[in-house]
């Protein structure tokens, strides 16, 4: 079996899935998320103070989206068979799906937002999982 990741597809797909995560987190679902974390109940300085030190969490947050990335090339490449939005679905609901519930159920949530931030997490990992694949699919 020969294997070929394109790595720029991969910086392409990461970059597609970073800001797919931002605009998802600030824009359709800011004002909620904002809500089930408590930001709304924070200062001006003090959500400036939390927004600051989160800079390295970024930088996690991209090492992780693009070693998603890579494995998701690295699967697309694998299976030429198989249609790219099909292996990012079927990764989605058997793996990010189950483990996104599970990490909400059992501490990822506040008391009655469990729903809420289940369905705002894994609706943005299968939005983002679906268009990295369609960008790694153009390479």
């Amino acid at each position: 079996m020969d294997i070929n990741v394109n790595l720029w597809a991969v910086l392409a797909a990461t970059v597609v899935m970073f800001a797919i995560g931002a605009f998802w987190y600030m824009v359709p679902f800011g004002k909620i998320w904002g809500k089930i974390h408590g930001f709304d109940k924070l200062s001006k300085s003090e959500q400036d103070k939390m927004q600051k030190a989160m800079g390295p969490w970024y930088g996690v947050q991209l090492a992780v989206t693009v070693i998603s990335a890579f494995v998701l090339a690295h699967f697309i490449s694998a299976m030429p068979e198989v249609e790219y939005w099909k292996i990012a679905f079927f990764v989605w609901l058997g793996f990010v799906l189950p483990t996104t519930a599970s990490n909400m159920i059992f501490g990822g949530a506040p008391e009655g937002y469990v729903w809420h931030k289940i369905a705002i997490t894994s609706g943005e990992s299968l939005v983002h999982l679906l268009a990295a694949a369609w960008v790694i699919s153009l390479f």
